[in-house]
């Protein structure tokens, strides 16, 4: 009677820790899953004359703009949900621009950051293989770096952006090609820089970033109800 008396305590001893456990990690669970406090979306200066060529005027080539720029700031902030971004970038896109820091962070480096979008110089636009499609084509510079600092000399290289026409209206860029026989040597892209210029990034871990996912606007977006 006596070990029955004693065990019964035990058992509900242990009942109770194991409770306090699954809660604990719940709830650590769920802090971690919360996103970090984005800062505000940045102000775009261009560095000297705007550019105001007549391709500029193009809604495909002023919405590939809107998508390098809100590529560079999820970069900068690790938040591939950024709505921004969902608005001027497909999901695929969007799946394979989170992967970048995440590799960066898996390799003990510091996340690439952007001093502001990629600068591109437009040069033509075409009707895209089906309708409600389009490809911008141009001279695009890459540069990305840990420190986020605007390089001395910069290159660029060939570049097209298959355009996607949503439903709903949106204009996004769905997939990007590199053009190598397009001759990028005597480009001068313009530039526009964030303000306030980006910090470099001290994530260190990479369940902080925030992956892409779905949204609603995404033709692959099946609803959880």
């Amino acid at each position: 009677m006596s070990d029955a008396r004693t065990s019964r305590p035990r058992h509900f001893q242990a009942v109770a820790a194991s409770l306090l456990l699954v809660t604990v990690a719940g709830g650590l669970s769920a802090c971690r899953e919360e996103k970090r406090p984005a800062p505000p979306y940045p102000a775009v200066e261009w560095q000297g004359t705007p550019p105001s060529a007549p391709i500029e005027a193009d809604p495909w080539v002023i919405a590939a703009r809107k998508s390098l720029e809100a590529q560079a700031v999820a970069q900068n902030i690790t938040d591939f949900t950024l709505p921004e971004l969902v608005e001027t970038t497909a999901l695929d896109l969007r799946v394979r621009l989170s992967r970048h820091p995440v590799n960066d962070v898996t390799q003990k480096r510091r996340p690439d950051i952007r001093p502001g979008p990629d600068p591109f110089l437009p040069m033509e636009v075409k009707p895209g293989p089906a309708a409600g499609t389009a490809e911008v084509r141009g001279c695009v510079v890459r540069w990305a770096s840990e420190t986020g600092d605007v390089p001395d000399e910069m290159s660029a290289s060939g570049v097209m952006f298959r355009m996607e026409h949503l439903e709903a209206g949106q204009l996004r860029i769905s997939s990007v090609v590199t053009l190598p026989d397009l001759d990028c040597s005597t480009a001068t892209p313009p530039i526009a820089l964030f303000v306030p210029a980006p910090e470099p990034s001290d994530v260190t871990d990479v369940q902080d970033v925030v992956r892409a996912k779905p949204a609603e606007i995404d033709p692959e977006y099946v609803d959880p109800e």
